[in-house]
């Protein structure tokens, strides 16, 4: 059974600058990531205007400002690509649009499935939703095969001058974004990770479940002050627990082990704190670790920071089915590594397969 999602998971940030952080090595695995780019010519991915000089002193060599683009969302799939298993590509529909932007913030970028699967062939838990991803690993097969399987758009009124926002992107490689900019590559890995599998099919303002079915990333859910599972709950009770803020967990085996590295927004169980503000924040509440999680993680509700580091999001991503290569533990608890590499993926090797759509430096 599939149905199709269209509930997109945002990132913003606020005007200001802050502090970076670094990113862990990687280790190799054997999924392939396809960018299907959406743009019209001239635009997004495929613009010819002049290359960004910070960016290339970053690590991105491309001869435009498309090119710079495609480059550091190709870098940020390798990343991801080189921690998971899948015999079926992964696409990716990409491109630039307007999102809401103003003076004092701006949504960076949307992201997630296209379509949700369950009760198939290979299916770990029957009756519950898969992101399309997810499932086509799982299955062995291409569940949807006239659709992307996860949508990715960046906001283009930042680069635009559309909006009175004042920083721009950097499409460096390097987690080092001058100030005055946002890292480009920091929201790609995020908006991945939505499109991924980090994403809840529970309608928030009723608190009702897709079709009246548990999705496999609410499974792991838990309010930590009723001692009950999200899929357990009420409606009621799920929209209580959404705006509990500190009180939704994540308890997920994988996380647990990994939530070591944490240094707050971590229970002395292990369970990791998820995203409850109140009231709610559509668009954001329960899709994402609490903005409490520290050091910074890519799979936060907002950028305070250049951030490469997928560890805990790929550990969660191991908890809802996905099988690949954990990350490398960072040298000691709570700190992060940071170890760049130019030619993307940090292992070495390119796992992007193919590119559809018009960009004009198709590999």
């Amino acid at each position: 059974m599939s149905t199709p999602i269209r509930t997109m998971v945002s990132i913003v940030v606020a005007a200001a600058a802050a502090a970076l952080l670094g990113a862990p090595g990687y280790a190799h695995a054997q999924a392939s990531i396809v960018i299907n780019v959406l743009d019209a010519p001239g635009k997004g991915f495929n613009d010819p205007g002049a290359a960004d000089p910070a960016s290339a002193a970053g690590g991105n060599a491309g001869a435009t400002l498309g090119d710079q683009r495609f480059i550091a969302f190709e870098y940020a799939a390798d990343k991801w690509a080189d921690l998971l298993d899948s015999s079926q590509a992964i696409v990716v529909g990409a491109a630039f649009r307007s999102l809401s932007c103003d003076a004092t913030s701006a949504s960076l970028g949307e992201g997630g499935t296209n379509t949700a699967h369950r009760d198939f062939t290979g299916a770990p838990v029957v009756n519950t939703w898969y992101p399309a991803a997810l499932a086509n690993a799982l299955a062995g097969t291409d569940l949807a095969p006239y659709s992307d399987d996860i949508d990715a758009f960046f906001n283009s009124a930042i680069d635009d001058a559309s909006c009175a926002f004042p920083r721009v992107w950097y499409y460096g490689l390097d987690a080092n974004p001058p100030a005055g900019t946002v890292d480009f590559v920091s929201v790609v890995l995020h908006e991945l990770g939505h499109g991924l599998g980090f994403q809840s099919f529970v309608d928030l303002g009723s608190g009702a479940k897709l079709n009246n079915f548990d999705d496999i990333f609410t499974l792991w859910l838990e309010d930590h002050m009723a001692v009950e599972l999200f899929s357990g709950m009420t409606d009621a009770a799920r929209v209580a627990a959404s705006v509990k803020t500190g009180n939704l967990h994540w308890v997920g085996p994988d996380v647990v082990v990994r939530s070591g590295e944490l240094t707050s927004g971590r229970h002395p169980s292990g369970h990791v704190e998820m995203h409850a503000p109140a009231p709610q924040n559509p668009g954001s509440s329960v899709s994402h670790f609490s903005t409490s999680v520290s050091p910074d993680v890519v799979m936060k509700p907002s950028l305070t920071g250049a951030t490469h580091d997928v560890r805990l999001a790929a550990a969660l991503l191991q908890d809802i089915g996905w099988s690949g290569s954990p990350p490398a533990p960072a040298a000691t608890a709570g700190s992060a590594t940071h170890a760049p590499s130019a030619g993307g993926g940090g292992g070495g090797g390119c796992f992007i397969a193919a590119m559809t759509g018009s960009h004009n430096n198709a590999d």
